[in-house]
């Protein structure tokens, strides 16, 4: 009745980045879900090893959804790859080689 109702994990957990929130922002508070198998592609990591560091409580932070049920915010994998940038000097024009 023209109220907009934001979608939760309850609703689908493997649908909770689609949202019905103003402003069309995805996901609980504007955080998109991802599956393993997103983070996986998006980091080249495999799902083993993604399933290694949840166990042992290391890596990328994730949102257990339900027993089986595991998820990644992609704001936590953002900040995980800012963390692993390698800062590199540029070379001065007297120091290029041509």
């Amino acid at each position: 009745r023209g109220e907009q109702r934001v979608r939760t994990f309850r609703d689908n957990p493997a649908r909770v980045q689609e949202s019905d929130h103003p402003g069309g922002r995805p996901g609980m508070d504007g955080r998109k879900l991802l599956k393993p198998e997103d983070v996986a592609e998006l980091t080249e990591l495999s799902t083993e090893t993604l399933a290694q560091w949840r166990s042992q409580r290391r890596g990328i932070p994730f949102v257990k959804i339900a027993r089986n049920c595991v998820r990644y915010r992609q704001c936590d994998l953002d900040e995980w790859i800012e963390k692993r940038i390698v800062p590199v000097q540029e070379l001065s024009p007297a120091r290029r080689r041509n």
